[in-house]
């Protein structure tokens, strides 16, 4: 295994392209980047492997297809770290990052060296702790931001007053000037990605795969500030403070371009869901929270995790020989269902690793249905676990396990029902239908999607009924309203 202890505080130069890529054989036992100011530490816990990193366990707190974030707590301290953990790294990626300049690397890897140079200049950046990857999966440990609040939250509780929200607004465009003055830059920074300490002020920028560091360009600086702008909902900060950010920050002369690199950043789904995630759930939605249990095999939430059975991987949950099937069963003192079935997917699997992107079987779509619809507000099945193994190269095994929604299908209910009945249902179905597509979803199967809950509220009843889509344009809206519609048999 490689190891390297980067010296603390020591200014690393900016990173320039490579003339010809790596060449190194593979090391079966990974590489390792350990900052000294918590080399002692780590050693304590048993960390010296990028092995033993990779198999931290916590609660999943932010997560991809192909990667999430882990909330870590180590026995006998009180401090808290953030595992950013990859378990698909594409070729495609290393290939990006090479170009780039950082070499062969993961993304993990690259916002490592990244956070080296942030920390050695005292940027608003996260502290570090570790870096590394090993048999094709890759990590970064992050230290927790001491009593930091994410921006949209800070700005929608009345917890400021109006001088201590100048001062927040202030002190965010300086940071960010700092920032854009040492030569960094990042495509990904938005509202969510924007910590304070309302006690301190002190701001900190999260998120950093993408970002690089070189001579920056005027569209860079104003592409970011837009960025800002269009990811807060208007009614979080008034125009007044907005131009304070700007004033800080050293840009005012150029506020019409920013707007309209604004209005056309908000046609981005990213975006989109950020200005919609604190207007659209009433009352907000609880923090949801997944436990891996045995890699992509077992994911739950932390109630259901506690009481799993041992071994992990087992029935009823694995073993299925049908190509799908549903079941309903209680589990852990809750009716639940229970979808399983097996995938033959040779093909898919290759296009996936061509396109450097994890596949994703039923199970797992229909789980990230779920968790969306949850984020949202929307009246769905409540998630409980999900998970995928390989059993062969091409022959994938895979479940859904959820708390199903008690009511009655759609075409039942409606067959049943009066004409006032019929008429506060169809009221109601577009609502519900409006609300899916804000959150960025539409209609597969229309006999599937729907059940009339007692109070003739509309609800999901099947995950798979509906898909995820990055834009809900206005003739998809319509195509969906008249497809379930003629389902209904309403001209």
């Amino acid at each position: 295994m490689r190891l390297d202890i980067v010296p603390p505080r020591e200014r690393l130069p900016a990173v320039q392209p490579p003339s010809a890529p790596p060449c190194l054989p593979p090391d079966p036992d990974g590489v390792l980047t350990i900052n000294p100011a918590f080399a002692q530490l780590l050693t304590q816990w048993g960390l010296t492997t990028a092995t033993a990193f990779l198999q931290l366990s916590g609660e999943i707190v932010s997560g991809h297809p192909d990667r999430h974030v882990v909330r870590v707590e180590f026995p006998g301290t009180e401090r808290v770290f953030y595992l950013k953990r990859q378990h698909i790294v594409g070729w495609r990626e290393k290939l990006r990052n090479w170009w780039a300049g950082f070499g062969w690397v993961s993304r993990c890897q690259r916002e490592g060296q990244l956070l080296e140079q942030l920390n050695a200049l005292h940027l608003a950046a996260p502290r570090w702790v570790a870096y590394g990857a090993a048999r094709g999966q890759a990590f970064l440990l992050l230290e927790e931001i001491p009593n930091a609040v994410e921006l949209r939250q800070l700005l929608s509780t009345d917890r400021l007053t109006p001088a201590q929200q100048d001062r927040v607004a202030a002190t965010l465009g300086q940071a960010l000037a700092a920032v854009h003055g040492a030569g960094f830059s990042t495509p990904d920074l938005s509202a969510k990605h924007i910590w304070i300490n309302p006690d301190t002020g002190a701001v900190t920028f999260l998120d950093w795969p993408s970002a690089r560091r070189g001579r920056l360009r005027t569209a860079e600086r104003l592409a970011t500030l837009a960025a800002i702008h269009a990811s807060l909902a208007d009614g979080l900060a008034p125009p007044r403070q907005r131009l304070r950010m700007l004033r800080a920050y050293g840009e005012i002369s150029d506020v019409a371009r920013i707007e309209m690199l604004a209005r056309r950043l908000g046609r981005r789904r990213s975006i989109r869901d950020q200005r919609l995630a604190s207007t659209m759930t009433s009352p907000p939605a609880p923090t949801q929270r997944l436990v891996w249990l045995a890699g992509e095999a077992v994911c739950a939430i932390p109630e259901i995790a506690a009481g799993w059975p041992q071994p992990v991987i087992g029935p009823p949950f694995y073993g299925a020989s049908a190509i799908a099937e549903e079941r309903c069963l209680r589990w852990a003192n809750r009716e639940a269902v229970l979808v399983r079935g097996c995938s033959v997917a040779p093909w898919g699997r290759l296009w996936a690793w061509w396109r450097a992107v994890p596949w994703r079987s039923p199970g797992v779509t229909a789980a990230r249905v779920l968790f969306h619809l949850e984020r949202y507000g929307l009246a769905a099945p409540r998630l409980l676990a999900f998970g995928q193994r390989w059993v062969s190269r091409s022959r994938a095994e895979w479940f859904t396990l959820y708390e199903p929604v008690r009511g009655v299908p759609l075409g039942e209910a409606w067959t049943w029902a009066t004409a006032k009945q019929r008429q506060r249902i169809r009221g109601r179905l577009v609502a519900y239908l409006q609300r899916l597509h804000d959150a960025g979803l539409v209609v597969v199967d229309p006999a599937q999607a729907f059940t009339v809950k007692d109070d003739d509220t509309i609800a999901l009843a099947r995950p798979l009924a509906v898909r995820i889509v990055r834009q809900v344009r206005a003739t998809r809206r319509q195509r969906d309203l008249r497809m379930v519609f003629r389902w209904l048999g309403i001209v």
